[in-house]
């Protein structure tokens, strides 16, 4: 049976060097549900803003603030602010350029994709219409990531809209939720073939790992 990687597992190993593979996976595994939830609050108090047509905001800034403050630890106030601070570009930035909220894609459970001899799981996080009456798969992008890693991800994500929504990569609407602005994003062979390479060596080194 392939092995189950997420995307952004996958897209942090398509550039790393072979040889520190295991030490990587070993910190992706301990850190994936960190780096999930750090920015969970946000990217649920987006969706709801959009489906209520940007109504109740202050009540969904709230419930945001305090679903991140509840993440714990030393940081939950800094949290709490990083989440408000993209809660706010999102708002400013990218809202007004929404001209329909179709679908939250956040619980989405459909199966992953084949893709080098892996199942690639992961989703973009809501479907909508922009102003220029296209429908968009948006990528809620709020941390800090390398450039190539960044890449990775997109490239990875195109893979799961052809084959799960039948949508090309350029329907992907990767918001910069730091600078306001768009992540310009086309999918490039050359791309793809790292991911590939990439996809083939996962499945390659669990086999011999004794994974399934």
């Amino acid at each position: 049976m392939a092995p189950e990687v997420h995307v952004y597992s996958l897209s942090r190993l398509v550039h790393a060097p072979a040889t520190e593979w295991v030490k990587m996976l070993d910190s992706l595994e301990e850190g994936k549900d960190y780096a999930n939830r750090y920015y969970l609050p946000l990217r649920e108090a987006v969706v709801s803003f959009c489906s209520q047509k940007g109504q109740g905001r202050d009540a969904i800034v709230s419930t945001m603030v305090r679903r991140a403050q509840a993440l714990g630890g030393s940081r939950r106030q800094g949290i709490a602010m990083d989440n408000e601070a993209a809660f706010d570009i999102f708002e400013g930035c990218f809202y007004p350029r929404i001209s329909k909220f179709h679908r939250d894609l956040l619980r989405d459970r459909q199966p992953g994709v084949r893709f080098e001899g892996v199942i690639l799981v992961g989703t973009p996080h809501l479907l909508v219409t922009d102003e220029d009456e296209r429908k968009r798969y948006v990528f809620l992008h709020a941390a800090k990531w390398k450039e190539d890693d960044l890449k990775a991800y997109l490239e990875l994500l195109s893979v799961i809209l052809e084959q799960r929504f039948q949508a090309c990569a350029d329907s992907i609407w990767c918001m910069n939720l730091r600078s306001g602005r768009d992540v310009r994003w086309r999918s490039g062979s050359r791309t793809r073939r790292k991911c590939a390479k990439a996809a083939h060596l996962y499945a390659r080194l669990v086999q011999a790992m004794g994974g399934t």
